[in-house]
């Protein structure tokens, strides 16, 4: 190689790189972007990292209930990790800590009552009914009135910043903080304010007062009282002639037994519920409450309508269907009426008409071809 060429081949090489300056101005461009964009950075990071916290965190809510329902069992917040990742067939490491290995808690409302009088949890729904005409254990008795179980209320927490500690809702004064806490507030809740932001801090509110449903029993009019039991524990318990009335959690099976053992049905309580033993069968009360006397109007109408036929009735095979019909069609009216406050007009005209042929429907039955029921009585 010739010197000129070796003077072209170095000059080429010094070309093709940076000198020490231009160095320094491509850090500093590199500095600039960064302190711009890292903020933003970890703000969408923060943001995405809480969407997934919320997520996890309801999705423990629905598990949770899941399986109360399912076990009639309302964990501690010593097995509820176990009892979520149970129900969602995943790792308990998963359920207690989130995606930034941060500890997640369980806190139950202080003021909570559920059972005999009792409070806190775990609670594990037995039979509770006794042939002493109670429900022992899924009852609260609050100054002479019973009422459904008080304050039934969980929080879980977690933290996408800071760590939280274990031990700082201990009363209900912390407890309603958080619980009334705005979740879009920079300022935490008060038992939480050593945390740097507000919006770090992830809350699950779970509430279970819609897990329990009322149910009333009694006896009236029978060979003997009725059985029960609930999910075949304590299997035909005798019902006490004076009732019972208590709260369940959904999807309990109740058994309804015959005085005589017989099962008469079963009945799976996902509303509040009433049932009377009523002429030695088991029938659903109207109601709403302890069955005072008669039968109910269901029983009523199935019993009037499977009644034989009256042969002089103006429509022989179908009078007791239209009276039914024309009853259903009054009441239907008369409500409507009532509803709007019993004006004159059209309304009041519409009531008036069908209660003429409900009448008319029920003087059918007995008075159709010039026969009256009291004929040939003395």
């Amino acid at each position: 190689m010739n010197r000129k060429l070796m003077r072209n081949y170095k000059r080429n090489d010094w070309a093709c790189g940076f000198s020490l300056i231009e160095m320094i101005g491509v850090l500093a461009v590199l500095a600039i972007l960064a302190a711009v964009l890292a903020p933003v950075l970890i703000r969408r990071m923060d943001r995405i990292a809480g969407e997934q916290e919320r997520a996890s965190l309801e999705s423990f809510d629905t598990a949770l209930k899941q399986s109360i329902r399912r076990t009639r069992y309302i964990p501690s917040n010593a097995d509820w990790v176990a009892t979520i990742a149970k129900q969602l067939d995943v790792n308990p490491s998963n359920v207690a800590t989130n995606g930034r290995r941060q500890p997640r808690f369980l806190f139950i409302d202080p003021d909570f009552q559920i059972g005999t009088n009792g409070s806190g949890l775990p609670y594990n729904q037995s039979n509770w009914i006794s042939t002493a005409g109670a429900f022992s254990g899924s009852r609260v008795v609050v100054n002479g009135l019973l009422r459904p179980p008080l304050n039934p209320r969980l929080l879980i927490l977690s933290s996408i910043g800071d760590r939280i500690s274990n031990a700082v809702i201990t009363t209900s004064t912390d407890f309603n903080a958080v619980w009334n806490w705005n979740d879009a507030s920079e300022t935490p809740p008060a038992p939480y304010a050593y945390l740097n932001k507000g919006t770090d801090l992830k809350v699950q509110r779970v509430n279970l007062s819609s897990l329990f449903v009322r149910l009333l029993l009694t006896t009236y009019d029978s060979a003997g009282p009725g059985g029960t039991s609930i999910d075949w524990a304590g299997t035909n318990d005798v019902l006490a002639a004076t009732g019972v009335d208590g709260y369940f959690i959904q999807n309990s099976i109740l058994g309804l037994f015959k005085h005589s053992g017989e099962l008469d049905s079963q009945q799976i309580l996902t509303r509040d519920s009433s049932f009377v033993y009523n002429q030695n069968v088991w029938r659903g009360s109207i109601a709403g409450g302890f069955f005072l006397g008669g039968l109910d109007i269901g029983s009523v109408v199935e019993k009037f309508l499977a009644a034989p036929y009256n042969s002089r009735a103006e429509y022989t095979n179908r009078q007791q269907g239209i009276i039914v019909s024309n009853m259903m069609l009054y009441m239907d009216a008369y409500r409507a009426w009532a509803s709007a406050g019993f004006p004159s007009g059209s309304l009041r005209n519409a009531a008036t008409a069908s209660q003429g042929d409900m009448v008319l429907s029920v003087r059918q039955l007995f008075e159709a071809n010039s026969w009256h029921p009291n004929e040939g009585c003395p």
